[in-house]
């Protein structure tokens, strides 16, 4: 069986660091993982700019998906057994849309939070100029955007270890069963 993990949530939160360590344990564990940051697979531009915003988001959440999907199949192809999806996922349509392009996965989603102050910390210290400015001021919007759509199947809050955080992420998702001689 393959198995699939959407690890949601603003930026800022640790996704993909959480992600990392999910693939750490399960390699230590002898699995093949692939790990996908959904954002690194939508570089693409121009950024569609004066078109509405909703219709911005639409189209790069339809291009993650696509190329989740080109990828996904490379990976499977290569003997993963696993996969771990890094993105922001805010709607059902699109969390069903990572589903399609994750297929024979049964696939669990994932949203991590943490303190807004912690989350803007973060920010700071990995951003700056606009894209910074950009990221704070819709901060606490879109951390009630996602809290407000409850399309995970489980919240994890990210505020102890990355260990500890990507353990309990793996025992919720029921994965834990293939990593028994790591803990």
């Amino acid at each position: 069986m393959h198995r699939g993990l959407l690890l949601s949530g603003v930026a800022g939160v640790g996704k993909s660091t959480i992600s990392s360590e999910i693939g750490r344990s399960l390699v230590a564990a002898g699995k093949v993982i692939a790990l996908v940051d959904a954002d690194a697979l939508a570089q693409f531009g121009p950024a569609m700019e004066g078109e509405p915003l909703a219709d911005r988001r639409a189209f790069y959440d339809r291009l993650k998906c696509a190329n989740v999907s080109s990828v996904w199949t490379n990976f499977k192809e290569l003997g993963a057994r696993f996969v771990v999806v890094a993105g922001c996922i805010d709607h059902l349509a699109v969390r069903e849309e990572y589903i399609a392009s994750l297929t024979g996965c049964e696939v669990t989603m994932c949203r991590l939070v943490a303190p807004t102050d912690t989350v803007r910390r973060r920010l700071r210290a990995r951003e700056e100029g606009a894209k910074l400015e950009g990221l704070l001021s819709t901060l606490t919007r879109h951390e009630a955007e996602l809290e407000a759509a409850a399309v995970e199947d489980f919240v994890v809050a990210n505020d102890r270890s990355v260990a500890e955080v990507a353990r309990e992420i793996l025992v919720r998702a029921g994965w834990v069963d293939q990593l028994e001689s790591r803990w």
